[in-house]
């Protein structure tokens, strides 16, 4: 018995989609003719359980029976071998189907839809045509719609296709989903990513044909909309004129614009249903998911960006240029902190930072952020400037002061001033300078960011720190209430001045505190690496495991690698003596980081384990308070740290 292992799972997560009677398959792919040797006429020839092992056959007759359910059986190729496959199976009408294909993801049971929008509000409608018109700017001469569906999953309505007929959107209002229902329909319905080469030759799209001409379109590739509770929430697709396979960026781009779109309509949902508590909570929730899969994203670029300025020894343009992306994969990071950070599931990790260094690192992120006609100019204080502060939030705090200002300004040209500054302040100064808050006396580090755009009104500048105050149409006011909150939870002050046509300055101060010394850096390649240490690896995405397996490699340790928490389990059983450290993600296939630790530890319990993961640490570490765990490291993280970790684990572990 083998199992398939392709190299592109993307495009052909349907291998075989049928009935169980003896006939045509609904869909066959082409991979499953060259791995299999069977065409359709072949298979229509005997029913379903012929072509299935005997050891498996009650498994998924089982699931036949109930209508509904997952199960591994093995099919028969023509010469005579069998390969693996996952079988899901679905009822609709009354009727039953199957869909098989090799990758276990396909294999998780989904959730019954338990809400989705019934019409997209005016806000989300705008939010699905941004997102649709973004995805056809990186895709010229594609055109791209984002299909909706309805609460009791069983139509769509089109949420977005601004680049296709009208006649086509109203051709395709109220489909409905099903087992081999177009591209969309079919995604929607399995919850697979759903690739249609040619429509005229797919029978997904028999009786669809005719829709298809009014738009002119040839190929059609669909990913489904799901939230991370795996509720189907519609699909979103790329079409173009001519019949055409896709690059896997293309299906990549599809992905993850489509679980931001979940994200927003998640948003959307809870904002008509749910007030601010419980709106919060469960944005928190959502979010987390998606800057887990974010950051494990940032992970492999990063640690690929730092490999590559490894090996690019005397050209420091592409060095440089590497270390661009090294900065801005922490930069995005960052912004996944900070949306925690605004629904309430971030946490705060403050250190010792150089204001100056911050204000200036964060020019390049949002000079792409404000407006062109507007220019930013720095005037940093000429020695360091140290603050204990969470670096991810004071970047928030400077971002929307920054992009504030720049919509002060709405179409016109100006300038936008950012200073740094230290000073003394007695509590007589802060008392008549910072009335909106409540600090010490002493030295405080300041950063001041003006414009000369429209300013405000005595009125309006009293109730701008006021929680859903704000002056912009459309907007929620809750950008300076946070800033604020911000600032007060540093022990610091925040001060406005502003006068109508004039412009604004804000000014925020924090305690200035004396310069820690940078900890000792370590490099790939380091004396303190213990050259017999073996680090075994439980990490189930290849990609962020490849780029740690390198590191490690590189740095002189033995790297033995697991892609699922029952792969780590087996490696460690078989020599726990011989393991000197465990790097685990907390999300694995088949037993998660959680259940794998607690297995570890009652085979050995004194085994050094670090947990790594996107979630936020404070989430994460509540999970193992008082359990004995080692490390945590937060996803994206960067090489040398990953080194520093693990060398100062195996040093305090070896004492």
């Amino acid at each position: 018995m083998k199992r398939l292992n392709p190299i592109n799972p993307n495009f052909d997560e349907i291998m075989i989609l049928r009935t169980a009677e003896k006939c045509a398959p609904l869909r066959l792919s082409r991979s499953f003719n060259r791995d299999f040797g069977f065409s359709a006429e072949d298979l229509a020839q005997e029913p379903l359980m012929h072509w299935i092992h005997p050891d498996d056959q009650a498994d998924l007759d089982s699931i036949l029976e109930a209508g509904k359910g997952c199960v591994m059986a093995k099919h028969r190729t023509s010469k005579g071998e069998w390969h693996e496959l996952v079988w899901r199976v679905k009822t609709q009408d009354g009727s039953v189907s199957l869909l098989g294909s090799p990758y276990p993801s396909v294999g998780t049971e989904l959730n019954p839809l338990s809400h989705t929008t019934q019409r997209a509000s005016p806000a989300l409608k705008r939010t699905l045509e941004a997102t649709a018109h973004a995805v056809e700017a990186k895709n010229p001469g594609l055109r791209c719609s984002i299909l909706l569906v309805d609460p009791e999953g069983q139509r769509v309505t089109v949420g977005a296709g601004p680049s296709l007929p009208e006649k086509y959107n109203s051709a395709v209002e109220g489909l409905c989903i099903g087992p081999a229902v177009g591209s969309c329909g079919t995604a929607a319905f399995w919850s697979v990513p759903v690739v249609v080469e040619n429509i005229h030759e797919d029978p997904l799209w028999r009786n669809l044909r005719d829709t298809a001409n009014v738009a002119g379109v040839r190929a059609c590739w669909s990913v489904p909309i799901i939230t991370r509770e795996h509720q189907v929430l519609g699909a979103m697709a790329l079409y173009a004129d001519e019949p055409s396979e896709p690059l896997k960026w293309q299906i990549d781009l599809l992905e993850i614009s489509a679980s931001m779109i979940a994200m927003a309509i998640e948003s959307d949902y809870l904002e008509l249903r749910l007030r601010e508590a419980a709106k919060m909570e469960a944005l928190g929730v959502m979010a987390g998911g998606v800057a887990h899969d974010f950051n494990n994203l940032l992970t492999v670029i990063m640690g690929n960006a730092e490999l590559a300025a490894l090996s690019t020894s005397g050209n420091q343009n592409i060095k440089r240029h590497l270390e661009h992306i090294v900065t801005a994969s922490t930069n995005a990071s960052d912004l996944c902190t900070q949306l925690l950070a605004f629904t309430g599931r971030g946490s705060s990790t403050p250190e010792p930072l150089d204001v100056n260094e911050l204000v200036e690192g964060i020019g390049s992120l949002l000079q792409v952020a404000i407006s062109k006609k507007v220019s930013l100019e720095y005037q940093l204080y000429d020695a360091p400037l140290a603050v204990i502060a969470d670096r991810s939030q004071l970047r928030q705090v400077l971002m929307n002061l920054i992009t504030n200002a720049s919509d002060a300004y709405g179409k016109q040209s100006g300038e936008i001033i950012v200073r740094t500054n230290a000073a003394v302040f007695t509590r007589e100064d802060l008392l008549e300078e910072y009335s909106y808050c409540t600090v010490e006396p002493g030295e405080y580090a300041l950063i001041t960011v003006s414009d000369s755009g429209t300013g405000m009104t005595p009125k309006v500048a009293e109730k701008i720190f006021d929680p859903f105050f704000s002056t912009k149409k459309g907007g929620r006011g809750v950008g300076l209430s946070t800033v604020k909150g911000i600032v007060d939870a540093h022990r610091g002050g925040i001060a406005v001045k502003s006068k109508p046509d004039q412009g604004t300055a804000f000014t925020i101060i924090f305690p200035i505190v004396e310069m820690q010394q940078d900890e000792k850096k370590t490099d790939f390649s380091t004396d303190k690496v213990m050259k017999t240490a073996r680090i075994l690896i439980g990490e189930d995405e290849s990609l962020v495991r490849d780029i740690i397996a390198i590191a490690l490699d590189g740095a002189g340790y033995e790297v033995i690698e697991a892609s699922d928490g029952q792969e780590v389990l087996d490696l460690f059983s078989r020599d726990p003596a011989g393991v000197d450290c465990v790097l685990l993600d907390l999300n694995m296939p088949k037993l998660d980081g959680e259940e794998v630790f607690a297995a570890l530890r009652k085979i050995r319990p004194n085994i050094p384990v670090i947990l790594s993961s996107g979630f936020t640490a404070r989430d994460v570490l509540a999970r193992f308070e008082g359990q004995g765990l080692a490390g945590f490291l937060h996803k994206p993280v960067s090489l040398k740290r990953l080194l520093n970790e693990i060398g100062r684990i195996l040093e305090e572990y070896d004492q």
